[in-house]
C-alpha cells in the first residue's frame, strides 16, 4: 500500500478523534461525567463510613453516577436521534447499560488490584478507580451510545479508531485480572515445568516451561509473572496478523483482525492464560505471516522466517507441524508455486525447523521417544471415541456463530467469483487457496480424527488464523459489491457480537476474581476454583502434621495433576512446594510430569497429607496397604467473607510403603 495513503489515514485516525473530543456534545459528556464522578464518590464514602462492604459499595456508587450521568445526557443524546431520523431510543438504553458494565469491569479490576495486590489506602484506590471507568465510560458513550455511530456505516478510519478503543480496553482488562485470577490448574502445572527445567517434557516441548522460567526469575513468583509471557505472544501474533493482512488486503482490515483477535472467545483467552498454546499461537501467525510472503509474492528470503517460526512452533506445541501439510497442499495446487520443489529455499527452512527442535529430539532420545509415543501411538490405540459433535461444538464456543459463519461465507467458491479483471481475478483467487490450505486442510486432520477419538476444545484455535484476514475484510462491503441478504445479516451481527463478548469477558473475569454480588466465588472441583484459598487451608494442616510428627509431610494430590499443581504454587510460600508435591502416581496410577519430578522410590518412609474433592478416593480400602497407619477422612470448609464456598477432604499416610508388585499403571494420554 501507498506509504502517504498510510499516513493519510494515521492523520484522519487522529483528527476523529480530536473532533471527538471537540465537538460540543462531547463537551457536555465530559462535564456531566466530572458531576458523575463527584456523586459517585460521596455515595462511595457514605456507604463506606456506614460499614458497607467496599465491593458493593463501589458498585452501588458506580450505579448511581452513571445513572445520574445519563440522566444528565439522554436528553441530548434522544435529540441527536430525533435529528438523524432514528428511532433508536429504547436501544440507547440498552448500549448505555453495556457501556457502563464494561467501565464497572474494569474500575472493580483496579479497585481489587490497588487495595488487595499493592495494598492502597482504599479511599485513594477507589479515586483510581473511579478516574479508570469515568474514562471507559465517556470513551464508550461517543463510540457507541451516541446515535448517529448506529445511523450509517463506519468509514475506514472510524473502524481504525473503534478498533484501538477496545483493543485498549481489553488490554487493560487482561494486564489488571491478571494478578486477580488464581492460575488455573494447566498454568500451575507448566509454572511446575519452568521450576523443573529440561529440555523438554512428556506432555509437551519446553517452550512454556521455559518462558515462564524467564518471566519468574526477573519478576517472582506470581500469577501475573506466570501469564505475562502470554500477553506478549499474543501481542506478538496480533502484529503478526495485522502485517499479514495489510500485505494481502488494506489497512482496514488489519485493524479489523486485530479487533477480532482481541475479542474472539480463543484469542482472548490464549492472551491470558499461560499454556503451550500462547507461544505456538504467536508462532503459528508468524509463520502465516512468512508464507504469505514466500508463496504469494514470490520472496525467497522469507523462507528463513518459515524456519524460525516453525522451530519456535515445534518447542512450543507439536500441532504446528500441520502448517506442513498446508503448505505441501499450497504448492500442489498452485501453479505459480510448484518451482519451490525445485528450488533450496523450503527445504533450508525445514533444516532450520529441526535444528532448532533439537531439544525436544535429545530429550527424547533419553527416556525412549516417550513423548512422541504419548502423543502420537498411545492417542490412536487409545479407546475408540466418537467426538465430532464435540469438535463442531467447540468451534461455535471458541469462534461465535458469527464469526463461523463469516469464516464459512468467505471460505466458499463464490466468494471470489465476482471479482473484476483477469489480474485482479488471478491475484484473489490465490489468496482464496491460500486461506483455503491453511484452514480447511488442516481441519479436515481433525475432523477425520474426531470420528474415533476423543478431541480437546482449543486444538483447532490456530487453524482458524488463515481465515480471519478474509473474514475482517468482509465484515463491511466492498466498493461495488452487490451483497446477499446472509452478508448483510452476518455484517448487522458484527459490532452486537463484540459488544456482547466484552461484557462476557469482563464478566467473567469479575466472577473469578471477587464474585458476583450476592453470588460469591466458584466453588472447588471446577477448573476455576479458588485454589489461593485451598493452599491456604492445606498450608495451615501440613504445618500441624509437621509440629506432630516432627517431619515434613508430602502433600498429595489425589487427581490426576491438578491438585496437586495448584498446591505446589498456593501452599508454599516460597518455591519448595515443586519438590515437595506429587500425585497418584504413588499409587498406581498416571499424573504426567509429577512422576518424573518426584517418584515413589524418592519418598519411601515419607508421611503423605492426601488431598481430595472426592472423598470417596480418600476413603477407598486400598490405600491402607502403601502405609503403616493412615488417619480417618477429615473435611475442611472453605470460607471466604465469612461463607462457606465449598469444602475438601484429607487424610494422612504414615511411613510410605511404596508400590506393591500388583501395581499397574493405566488411563490414558491426556493434554490440552
Amino acid at each position: 500500500m501507498d506509504q502517504n495513503k498510510l499516513n493519510s489515514e494515521s492523520s484522519s485516525a487522529t483528527a476523529i478523534v480530536l473532533s471527538m473530543l471537540n465537538e460540543q456534545s462531547n463537551k457536555r459528556f465530559a462535564v456531566v461525567g466530572l458531576i458523575g464522578m463527584a456523586i459517585d464518590l460521596l455515595m462511595f464514602r457514605i456507604l463506606v463510613a456506614k460499614g458497607a462492604n467496599p465491593d458493593l459499595s463501589q458498585v452501588a456508587s458506580f450505579f448511581l453516577g452513571a445513572i445520574v450521568n445519563f440522566a444528565l445526557n439522554a436528553r441530548a443524546m434522544t435529540a441527536q436521534s430525533a435529528e438523524s431520523g432514528s428511532t433508536l431510543t429504547p436501544m440507547l438504553y440498552g448500549r448505555f447499560l453495556v457501556v457502563s458494565l464494561l467501565a464497572l469491569f474494569l474500575r472493580s479490576a483496579v479497585l481489587a488490584l490497588l487495595t488487595r495486590t499493592w495494598h492502597w489506602e482504599l479511599q485513594i484506590a477507589i479515586l483510581a478507580a473511579i478516574l479508570t471507568g469515568a474514562a471507559v465510560l465517556f470513551i464508550g458513550t461517543v463510540l457507541f451510545v451516541v446515535p448517529k455511530c448506529w445511523s450509517r456505516d463506519w468509514s475506514a478510519v472510524e473502524w481504525q479508531v473503534v478498533t484501538i478503543a477496545i483493543l485498549a480496553y481489553v488490554l487493560a482488562l487482561r494486564a489488571v485480572f491478571m494478578p486477580l485470577v488464581d492460575l488455573i490448574p494447566e498454568e500451575a502445572y507448566y509454572w511446575n515445568y519452568a521450576q523443573h527445567l529440561d529440555l523438554s517434557y512428556l506432555d509437551h516441548p519446553p517452550m512454556v516451561g521455559w518462558l515462564i522460567w524467564l518471566s519468574t526469575s526477573v519478576l517472582g513468583k506470581s500469577e501475573f509473572a506466570v501469564r505475562l509471557p502470554a500477553y506478549i505472544c499474543w501481542i506478538v501474533a496480533a502484529l503478526f496478523m495485522f502485517r499479514l493482512t495489510l500485505n494481502l488486503f488494506d489497512r482496514t482490515s488489519a485493524f479489523r483482525v486485530v479487533l477480532l483477535l482481541a475479542v474472539l472467545p480463543i484469542y482472548f483467552g490464549l492472551g491470558f492464560f499461560m499454556t503451550p498454546d500462547a507461544p505456538l499461537y504467536a508462532a503459528w501467525a508468524g509463520c502465516l505471516y512468512f508464507l504469505q510472503r514466500a508463496l504469494l509474492a514470490q520472496d525467497h528470503n522469507a523462507w528463513w522466517g518459515v524456519g524460525i517460526c516453525m522451530g519456535v512452533g515445534m518447542l512450543s506445541k507439536y500441532t504446528v507441524v500441520l502448517l506442513g501439510l498446508g503448505t505441501l497442499t499450497f504448492l500442489l495446487l498452485d501453479a505459480r508455486s510448484r518451482k519451490w520443489f525445485l528450488r533450496p529455499e523450503p527445504y533450508l527452512a525445514a533444516v532450520v525447523a529441526l535444528v532448532l527442535f533439537t531439544p525436544v529430539l535429545v530429550w527424547n532420545m533419553k527416556h525412549d521417544w516417550i513423548s512422541f509415543m504419548f502423543q502420537g501411538p498411545d492417542r490412536l490405540t487409545s479407546s475408540p471415541k466418537f467426538s465430532l459433535h464435540v469438535l463442531i461444538g467447540s468451534v461455535f464456543l471458541l469462534l461465535t456463530p458469527t464469526a463461523l459463519f463469516g469464516i464459512a461465507k468467505v471460505l466458499l467458491p463464490q466468494s471470489v467469483a465476482k471479482s473484476s479483471g483477469s489480474d485482479q481475478l488471478s491475484a484473489e483467487r490465490r489468496r482464496y487457496l491460500w486461506a483455503l490450505s491453511f484452514t480447511s486442510v488442516l481441519l479436515s486432520v481433525f475432523v477425520i480424527y474426531s470420528l474415533r477419538h476423543q478431541v480437546k476444545l482449543n486444538w483447532t484455535a490456530p487453524v482458524w488464523l488463515a481465515a480471519i484476514p478474509l473474514a475482517a475484510r468482509d465484515m463491511v462491503p466492498r466498493p461495488h459489491e452487490i451483497a446477499g441478504s446472509a452478508a448483510k445479516l452476518i455484517r448487522r451481527l458484527w459490532l452486537p457480537t463484540i459488544l456482547i463478548l466484552l461484557i462476557i469477558h469482563g464478566g467473567g473475569f469479575y466472577y473469578l476474581s471477587l464474585g458476583l454480588p450476592g453470588a460469591g466465588p466458584v466453588s472447588p472441583k471446577h477448573l476455576f476454583a479458588p485454589w489461593r484459598l485451598l493452599g491456604e487451608k492445606v498450608a495451615i494442616i501440613e504445618a500441624t502434621i509437621e509440629a506432630e510428627t516432627k517431619s515434613e509431610p508430602v502433600i498429595v494430590g489425589m487427581d490426576k495433576n491438578f491438585i496437586s499443581s495448584e498446591l505446589s504454587f498456593y501452599a508454599f510460600a516460597d518455591h519448595k512446594g515443586s519438590t515437595n508435591t506429587g500425585g497418584p502416581h504413588f499409587f498406581g496410577e498416571r499424573s504426567l510430569m509429577w512422576e518424573f519430578w518426584l517418584p515413589a522410590s524418592a519418598v519411601l518412609g515419607r508421611n503423605f497429607l492426601m488431598i481430595d474433592f472426592d472423598r470417596r478416593r480418600l476413603s477407598a480400602p486400598s490405600l491402607a496397604q502403601y502405609f503403616d497407619t493412615t488417619s480417618d477422612v477429615s473435611t475442611e470448609v472453605l470460607e471466604r467473607n465469612g461463607r462457606a464456598i465449598g469444602s475438601f477432604y484429607w487424610r494422612v499416610g504414615y511411613r510410605y510403603h511404596g508400590l506393591t508388585g500388583n501395581t499397574k499403571k493405566g488411563g490414558s494420554p491426556e493434554s490440552d
